[in-house]
């Protein structure tokens, strides 16, 4: 089963995972959050970066966000599988300790974290 968001953490990233024919959904999700709830919203990545395994666009948010964002996310994603971790300062536990999913989970490229 897939580990859904839990708010145990001060910071967060949550990566907005979509394709070519889902680009223009993602990018207008990751908007809407951003003004709805005052999010910063990274560059959306029409490309695989770092360890995603999809094209992708961050939202950057702290605790007191998560408690509204993750529930409107679940509820408008409309098909798009996100990548929520917490932001400890250790990427490999952050990636996979304290990752979880709204939607199907995807397997990261953990490599670049186990140097």
């Amino acid at each position: 089963m897939t580990k859904r968001p839990e708010n145990v953490h001060d910071r967060y990233h949550a990566h907005v995972y979509f394709g070519p024919a889902t680009v223009a959904q993602a990018r207008a999700l990751c908007e809407q959050a951003g003004e709805l709830f005052g999010v910063a919203v990274g560059r959306v990545h029409e490309r695989e970066i770092g360890p995603h395994p999809h094209w992708s666009c961050q939202l950057a948010f702290d605790r007191v966000q998560f408690e509204r964002l993750i529930p409107w996310l679940a509820q408008n994603r409309n098909g798009l599988d996100v990548f929520v971790h917490g932001v400890t300062g250790d990427n490999l536990a952050d990636h996979t300790t304290h990752a979880s999913w709204l939607g199907e989970a995807s397997e990261l490229k953990l490599d670049m974290f186990r140097r």
